[in-house]
């Protein structure tokens, strides 16, 4: 469901107020510390922090099939640019794999060498994806069709983005608005170096 940015700052200002007595707040004021801010700057990193710990089902996917476009090499094997605002990658097809990607490796997977021999890596049955980046832009290495096949086509792709800093409003599972909110106002304590309340705030979340 959609939440607003200004709805999501109350929550986290409502979560906070729980542990913070009326002296504290007026010395916040009166040292000029705006927590709205604070809370604001802080939603997408607590975002992250908490989808980073859930199945891609529940959260929020763009599909970007359409919009990539396969560079195909005599091997079979392809690359395809992502967008700048990938941050996780959640499927990608071809067309003539009997199966859609949904688990990415990198450089550093033992898988990743395999790659580079034509009797191990991945093929229409079983097919791979690598994540890397070229010349500072994100992409994706793809393994494999046949050689033969010179036209390849995605068929399916899709991927979390990045929260957008500036958005007025997120795409937010109902199921997580508490957990968001309870981490960004760990997050917001951090920033003003109360350890203990910023644990008490992870302590209430309850999945």
């Amino acid at each position: 469901m959609k939440v607003t940015v200004s709805e999501l700052v109350e929550r986290v200002k409502v979560n906070m107020e729980e542990l913070t007595d009326v002296r504290e707040v007026d010395i916040s004021m009166e040292i000029g510390i705006d927590i709205e801010q604070y809370i604001q700057e802080k939603i997408p990193d607590a975002l992250l922090a908490v989808w980073s710990t859930e199945p891609a089902a529940s959260l929020p996917q763009v599909d970007c099939a359409t919009s990539l476009q396969p560079q195909s090499r005599p091997d079979g094997s392809g690359r395809v640019i992502l967008p700048d605002d990938v941050w996780r990658m959640v499927e990608f097809c071809i067309e003539g794999w009997r199966q859609p990607v949904t688990t990415f490796i990198d450089h550093s997977s033992p898988m990743y060498e395999l790659q580079f021999n034509r009797y191990t890596r991945g093929g229409i049955s079983s097919p791979v994806c690598v994540l890397s980046k070229d010349g500072g832009q994100k992409c994706l290495d793809y393994y494999s069709l046949p050689p033969h096949v010179e036209l390849h086509r995605v068929k399916s792709a899709r991927y979390v983005a990045y929260p957008d800093k500036n958005a007025s409003s997120y795409e937010i599972s109902p199921s997580l608005i508490p957990v968001v909110c309870y981490t960004c106002a760990a997050l917001v304590y951090e920033i003003l170096g109360r350890p203990e309340q910023a644990a008490a705030m992870l302590r209430c979340i309850v999945r």
